[in-house]
């Protein structure tokens, strides 16, 4: 009895030494058995691999598709500038002189500026060249009156006065005054003519290469742009008459 119930307890002894690898293989059998009850569904399978397939598809397609690259934003060439010093017809300087003036601020003061001064200058020289009349009509009258004296302090003679003035010395007088004002104006003009190239308005500073002699000769032949056709001095001098015409209409007060 004794020897049994050493026996037992040998065994006992060796149960417990390998219980825990027991219930370790225990639990990765029921592990293993969930697995195996529970296997994934064909769904889930189909839809990872789907997932996978679609990835790598979508990764080829933009590898492939070049719709799918980085696009680099494409900008639209600006038209070219034309320089006003190359226009010499007038449509392409009426478009011109609207966009410089809807750029610059102080296009139209400045101009403003130029009526006025000519304004000025034209009533002065005027004003003085009536003043200039009246004194000869002066100079006339009192001569007259000096002369009516004398010859009747003289008994009816008509001494010679060297103080007089003829009618030729007055005239020769008021074109003196008329050369001297029309050299204001040629400088006026000359003035006008630097502030409004200054500004860009076509036909003031036109380019040398597209003007013409008044015989026709040409000194550049070959195609031109179509805004920059060959032109007389004549020609351009009634560009320009037309363009100060026009911005004296926009621009009057």
């Amino acid at each position: 009895m004794a020897k049994k119930l050493q026996h037992l307890q040998t065994i006992l002894a060796n149960l417990a030494r390998f219980a825990p690898a027991a219930a370790s293989h225990a639990t990765d059998s029921v592990v293993n058995k969930d697995d195996a009850l529970n296997p994934p569904s064909v769904g889930s399978v189909s839809n990872e691999h789907e997932a996978k397939q679609s990835a790598r598809d979508s990764r080829d397609l933009e590898g492939s598709d070049p719709r799918f690259k980085p696009q680099t934003r494409s900008t639209a060439s600006p038209k070219p500038v034309i320089d006003p010093a190359t226009i010499t017809t007038w449509q392409d300087g009426l478009r011109c002189v609207t966009k410089i003036a809807a750029q610059n601020a102080q296009f139209a003061a400045s101009i403003r500026k130029m009526m006025e001064d000519q304004r000025r200058n034209e009533m002065r020289w005027y004003a003085e060249r009536q003043a200039l009349k009246q004194a000869q009509a002066n100079r006339a009258k009192s001569s007259q009156e000096a002369q009516s004296i004398l010859r009747s302090l003289s008994n009816g003679g008509s001494p010679a006065n060297p103080n007089d003035t003829t009618p030729t010395d007055t005239e020769a007088e008021l074109a003196r005054f008329d050369r001297k004002i029309y050299d204001a104006q040629l400088h006026m003009n000359f003035t006008m003519t630097a502030e409004l190239k200054g500004l860009g308005v076509p036909f003031f500073g036109t380019d040398q290469s597209l003007i013409l002699d008044d015989r026709g000769s040409t000194a550049e032949k070959g195609e031109r742009p179509k805004w920059s056709p060959l032109v007389s001095q004549t020609q351009l001098l009634g560009l320009q008459r037309r363009m100060v015409e026009y911005l004296e209409d926009l621009y009057r007060d």
